[in-house]
């Protein structure tokens, strides 16, 4: 079964926008409503119907799950290079019901379609696989993460194993993907490997993979 799309999406899709300059869109809401956005067409077509199901439904696995509100904060502020300063009385969970809300008034507006399903891509094959790499690919986090924002790799791979075992295997797998790219953190040629292998069994496209390739001397020409 193939997906809706060959890029990044839901919730990892959604944390690329909130970049440097994003504050320049607007708050939360505006920058969700930026990544859904239909332009001048009257009406969704599915793949948009589609992505705002996945991004609802990442929402509402991570809020439902037993992650603390600070590991769905440092996960998501990780995926956003820190681009995303949790502040004042705002939690993680406050955070995801924004998102959640947003996605719901636009579904009123646009409709929506039920996403792709296998039950492979949740099978406890998949979990297993997931906490595995997770556990042993080599995550050089770079030092200003650990100098401001005290955190160090065993945090960074709690959170996601909570999130794989607690919330969505698939969410976490492209929550490391993401944060790989957020924050030019290496791949090296075993991670790579096996990151095309889980890429594969939970039907992601080859765009969201090639993201990686820069941070890879596994697709590095001098490498063969």
């Amino acid at each position: 079964m193939e997906r809706f799309t060959s890029f990044d999406f839901g919730l990892s899709g959604l944390a690329a926008l909130f970049h440097e300059d994003w504050i320049l869109t607007g708050g939360v809401e505006e920058v969700v409503d930026s990544y859904l956005s239909v332009g001048e067409a009257p009406v969704a077509d599915e793949a948009q119907q589609k992505e705002t199901a996945a991004l609802e439904r990442d929402v509402a696995e991570l809020a439902g799950s037993s992650l603390s509100e600070g590991r769905i904060e440092m996960l998501f502020s990780m995926s956003t290079a820190w681009n995303y300063p949790f502040q004042g009385d705002e939690t993680g969970r406050v955070l995801l019901g924004r998102i959640g809300r947003a996605c719901r008034r636009w579904k009123a507006i646009y409709g929506w379609v039920p996403l792709e399903a296998d039950a492979a891509w949740s099978s406890q094959a998949i979990v297993n696989e997931v906490c595995d790499v997770i556990a042993k690919t080599p995550l050089q986090l770079p030092e200003e993460f650990r100098r401001y924002f005290r955190s160090e790799v065993s945090e960074l791979r709690d959170a996601l194993d909570a999130c794989v075992r607690s919330a969505s295997a698939e969410l976490a797998f492209r929550l490391l993907l993401r944060i790989h790219v957020a924050n030019f953190i290496p791949v090296d040629r075993s991670a790579w490997a096996r990151y095309r292998g889980i890429a594969c069994r939970l039907a992601l496209g080859e765009d969201l993979l090639s993201s990686l390739e820069f941070l890879s001397p596994e697709t590095d020409p001098r490498s063969n």
